[in-house]
């Protein structure tokens, strides 16, 4: 899904949040590279956790909510 987005995201603001049960999240960091490469504009820091969400990325996940809202 995201591979037919990415000709669209040029100029777009977004946000980046997800997950993962191993490694150290290696995976987001690429990910945020190819979208800054497809020209979007990441509105803050990716929201990152291991496994299920604690307080902090929950809270991170309303931040970056709001900072989309802007």
């Amino acid at each position: 899904m995201f591979r037919a987005c990415e000709p669209s995201l040029a100029g777009k603001k977004l946000g980046l949040f997800g997950s993962y049960g191993w490694g150290d999240g290696e995976w987001m960091r690429n990910w945020e590279d190819e979208c800054r490469a497809d020209g979007a504009k990441l509105v803050c820091d990716s929201v990152i956790c291991n496994d299920a969400p604690d307080d902090d990325a929950l809270a991170a996940c309303k931040a970056l909510g709001e900072a989309l809202a802007k």
